[in-house]
């Protein structure tokens, strides 16, 4: 007497033929590329800089925020 394993279920078919497919046609644009590059860039750079924030004393944090508010 031989076991056979459960045949899959049709979901399961499906995934495995769609999900490779899926993925292989959501490739970037160079624009693309560089837009996401720059966002990337910019989240770690936002990111210092509120790192450095929260590690300054309050009073120069404070003082600081007027002046940044006058230049702009």
């Amino acid at each position: 007497m031989t076991i056979r394993p459960a045949p899959l279920p049709l979901a399961s078919i499906a995934m495995l033929v769609l999900l490779p497919l899926t993925l292989g046609a959501c490739s970037r644009s160079p624009k693309e590329q560089l837009a996401f590059q720059h966002a990337e860039e910019q989240y770690q750079i936002n990111q210092r800089h509120a790192e450095l924030e929260r590690s300054r004393p309050e009073g120069e944090a404070a003082r600081d925020d007027g002046r940044s508010r006058e230049r702009y």
